[in-house]
């Protein structure tokens, strides 16, 4: 064991103190010692406009429901202060005593909410100092994939697991309407130690066409192999106007055409990484070969611009989410702007093999408290958790009719003032705890109907890697580092600084310096989880 005095997190040092002990980081069966799940009770909600025709297809809603239910009864607080800890991707709120959505937050939730809010691209740094200082509050969003996650967990985080494993979550329902799938990613050293900030199949990679271009160019996308990808993208490059066909490397639809395995796959009872693979040295000769062609944006390689790229129509195709699309549909100026969503297709033209993102974006911890205090947190977040459809949703995402938004038929439409004050509709909250994310674009129901269709096609294929919600020592600590190098490497063979043979030379010093010692790890937590 390993005490929390010398617990360290990648380059951030916990400065945890005391006696209580936290898991060896060698101990792999006890990381990865498993528990049972919380229970999964669908809300019976506003009735989606499209059925769901798989157990992943999101909800599907063309406009927000007319008249939302109410469907919590009074506020879930005590009355005692709340203290917690988020990052936001957008520009930081004014503060509680200068924002009339927060002090209407603080009385619908019965507790006044202290919230410290970071921008993104700094959480990690003050996320370090809250930790060193014991500031991150009564809950915390905590990213994923930092050092020594376990044990942080362990000595920093409220087990919840006697509060939410199996039927004991439905006491929170909206917390129990979070898919399985998201609960794997918050269980550490055999106990339920976060609730998940859930996106589910919204968060996974695809190819995004601007249709409207292709229309005024004349040239039809349809279902594309690699080979029809390529003839589409010579007919649409002109520098000279431009533009090109790629923003960046379309390294998500290739995956697909080459039936490459999402992260980890086990191939005659052992684990084999999807880089070691020969099709995905293939994947690479096709992204370098685009950008020898000029195919991809000049920048496209070494600069990471692609949405302003693809909104502006320098980029006739773009890798981003599904959940990207309502963001391209507000950054757009260009009259009849159009999204389509390609179902590429492998060489024997069969529907590309999807590989589905990580179901969350993150998770959130509680910290250690009472009984008591520890219910009245999960009654919170569960009143966060609240569905799309709901009142309670249409408050915490969009505030007060009249002040934050007005309404386009039954679609919320933010205000300048709810841009500002309820964060472009994306308070800090939903880093604590959230609803599954909806298939809905205000004022775009065409959208609607692209990421249904592209979504009713490829879910069938759709595969999480089978390492999802293990835990490696080694991939911890090491995995950004070596990942870091892959990605360079990459880099270099696709503009030409380094031929393709060097892939072979970086692969084998991958397995040297941890791919082999990752494997071994997620082998031996795969086998005490039964999953082999």
């Amino acid at each position: 064991m390993i005490t929390r005095r010398t617990l360290l997190g990648g380059s951030l040092a916990l400065g945890l103190t005391g006696c209580a002990t936290v898991t060896r980081s060698t101990d792999i069966a006890a990381l990865n010692k498993p528990v049972t799940l919380p229970a999964y009770r669908r809300f019976d909600g506003p009735k989606p406009d499209l059925p769901r025709s798989h157990p992943l297809m999101p909800d599907c809603f063309y406009k927000f429901p007319a008249n939302p239910p109410r469907v919590t009864d009074g506020a879930p607080g005590d009355g005692t202060k709340l203290t917690g800890t988020a990052p936001t991707s957008n520009p930081i709120p004014p503060s509680a005593d200068r924002n009339k959505y927060w002090q209407e937050l603080n009385r619908r939730l019965g507790s006044p909410l202290d919230l410290t809010i970071t921008s993104a691209t700094d959480y990690v740094n003050k996320f370090a100092t809250a930790v060193a200082g014991d500031t991150l509050g009564d809950v915390f969003n905590v990213e994923g994939t930092f050092a020594y996650l376990p044990q942080f967990l362990e000595a920093r985080a409220q087990d919840l697991t006697e509060y939410l494993s199996g039927d004991a979550i439905l006491e929170y329902p909206f917390l129990a309407n979070l898919r399985t799938e998201s609960w794997r990613g918050c269980v550490f050293s055999g106990g339920i130690r976060a609730v998940p900030i859930q996106r589910g199949v919204m968060s996974s990679s695809l190819l995004l066409a601007r249709q409207d271009l292709l229309d005024k160019l004349g040239v039809e996308l349809g279902s594309p192999t690699v080979d029809d990808l390529i003839k589409l993208a010579k007919a649409v490059t002109d520098p000279k106007q431009n533009r090109w066909a790629f923003a960046l490397p379309p390294s998500a639809a290739l995956s697909a055409m080459l039936r490459i395995p999402n992260g980890w796959e086990v191939r005659d009872g052992k684990l084999v990484n999807a880089k070691e693979l020969p099709e995905y040295k293939e994947m690479i000769a096709i992204t370098r070969q685009l950008q020898t062609a000029g195919l991809i944006h000049p920048d496209g390689v070494a600069k990471n611009n692609q949405k302003v790229w693809f909104s502006q129509g320098s980029a006739v195709l773009t890798q981003d989410t599904y959940s990207s699309i309502q963001s391209f549909y507000r950054r757009s100026v260009s009259p009849g702007f159009a999204i389509s969503l390609p179902v590429v297709r492998d060489g024997d033209g069969k529907v590309g093999r999807f590989l589905l993102g990580s179901p969350n974006n993150s998770i959130a911890a509680i910290r250690p408290g009472s009984p008591e205090r520890t219910k009245l947190m999960l009654r919170i977040l569960n009143w966060m958790a609240a569905p799309f459809g709901t009142e309670e949703y249409l408050f915490r995402k969009f505030g007060l009719l009249g002040r934050h938004y007005t309404l386009k038929g039954t679609d919320p439409v933010l205000t300048e003032t709810g841009g500002s004050e309820v964060c472009l509709g994306e308070f800090p909250i939903q880093y604590l705890a959230d609803g599954g994310y909806p298939v809905y674009f205000p004022g775009h129901p065409e959208g609607v109907d692209v990421a249904y269709n592209h979504l009713k096609t490829i879910l069938p294929t759709a595969i999480l890697p089978p390492t999802y919600g293990l835990y490696s020592p080694t991939q911890s600590t090491k995995g950004k580092i070596m990942d870091t190098r892959l990605d360079a490497i990459t880099k270099d063979i696709q503009l030409g600084r380094a031929g393709l043979d060097s892939w072979d030379d970086a692969m084998a010093n991958w397995r040297k310096s941890g791919g082999d010692s990752i494997r071994a790890e997620y082998e031996q937590a795969l086998s005490i989880q039964g999953k082999r």
